[in-house]
């Protein structure tokens, strides 16, 4: 088949990847590349994928990742967003116009404009996969209208939990799991008992940064950080007053491309995962388990449909630090085997591709 690849346009997609979904774009191009399809990755300038064809668009600086630390908040309607707007409205009319040289298009940018104006597009079959919970009542709203005008876009997203809390605005076609070619990711079947813990993920107020170090300080264990600057306000008001308060009992290591993180991932004693928002997936949690390595999170959004409590991690009450802490000790009775093997259960790149190789087959 001839894929057109819509990402999201807040980023690049180049190493390191700043998310689990910008990550999730590159390897399916690359996935599905190598089983025979054609793939024309349309992209941020700056993107790069190797052996993936891609057509870059030219965003302009004011065009920034959202701030998600406000659920259900209304973005403001700013030159970034009208600039953004535009971008996709001429690319979805292009890929109209240009029809003949692709069987469908497939979009995971997850910004108000890219489901609107792609509604436009016929008679070519659009897909979206929608990498965030309900959030966005503009988006929200926009997918309601869809939804009672009986709109031919496809829609797939990556967690029951997250179809959930879409109930009220619109049904999803098909929910698919993230997958991870687990090979890549070297397995560590044990950890010195002196081992750190880790935090891995963009630096924003949802993801749990702050609640990471609380729960490592009442562990009285290390912590490292790894990720990109998200939200740099957050970063510096909230988060390095912290590191500096702690001195050498947290680190920060900045964004880490995948190798150095897998790696990372192996040799602490386990992944803090104290999420504030309703995550919709949690890539992370599973990179880190592939590795062996357990993970404590926070109950919310899809968080008991990746762990298995008691098994690979454990699932503590959501803003519960003291908890969350009481149970690190635990973490080296809990077998780094078995959360390899889960991984490659439940979410292996093979079965995420095959899915959705059955989803274009049926549109097709």
């Amino acid at each position: 088949m001839r894929i057109a690849l819509v990402a999201p346009l807040v980023t690049s997609i180049a190493q390191p990847f700043i998310g689990g979904s910008q990550a999730l774009v590159a390897e399916l191009a690359q996935g599905l590349q190598q089983r025979g399809h054609a793939v024309t990755l349309f992209a941020r300038t700056g993107s790069s994928v190797p052996g993936i064809t891609i057509e870059q668009l030219a965003v302009p600086d004011q065009v920034r990742p959202a701030i998600f630390s406000d659920p259900g908040a209304e973005q403001p309607a700013n030159s970034g967003f009208f600039a953004q707007a535009n971008i996709f409205l001429d690319l979805f009319l292009n890929l109209q116009q240009r029809q003949t040289e692709f069987d469908l298009i497939h979009a995971h940018a997850f910004d108000w404009p890219a489901f609107v104006t792609s509604a436009l597009v016929r008679p070519i079959p659009v897909i979206h996969t929608i990498h965030l919970p309900a959030v966005s009542p503009e988006i929200n709203e926009a997918l309601r209208v869809l939804h009672q005008r009986n709109h031919p876009l496809k829609l797939i997203t990556v967690s029951h939990s997250c179809a959930q809390t879409y109930a009220s605005y619109t049904p999803f076609d098909r929910v698919i799991y993230n997958g991870l070619k687990i090979e890549q990711i070297p397995f560590a079947e044990h950890v010195s008992e002196s081992a750190p813990l880790l935090f891995a993920g963009r630096i924003t107020p949802e993801k749990g940064v702050e609640e990471a170090i609380e729960i490592a300080e009442q562990a009285g264990v290390p912590l490292l950080i790894a990720g990109g600057i998200y939200d740099q306000h957050y970063y510096e008001q909230r988060i390095l007053p912290r590191i500096h308060q702690a001195g050498d009992h947290v680190r920060y290591l900045g964004q880490l491309d995948h190798e150095t993180l897998w790696q990372l991932m192996g040799e602490v004693r386990g992944l803090l995962f104290p999420i504030a928002w309703d995550e919709p997936f949690g890539l992370t949690p599973v990179e880190a388990m592939a590795a062996g390595t357990p993970v404590i999170a926070f109950q919310r959004g899809a968080a008991a449909e990746v762990i298995r409590d008691g098994e690979t991690g454990f699932l503590i009450q959501p803003g519960n630090c003291r908890q969350a802490a009481e149970h690190v000790p635990a973490l080296s009775h809990l077998s780094r085997k078995a959360c390899r093997s889960h991984v490659e259960r439940s979410f292996s790149f093979a079965q995420m591709l095959d899915e959705y190789e059955e989803v274009y087959a049926e549109l097709l």
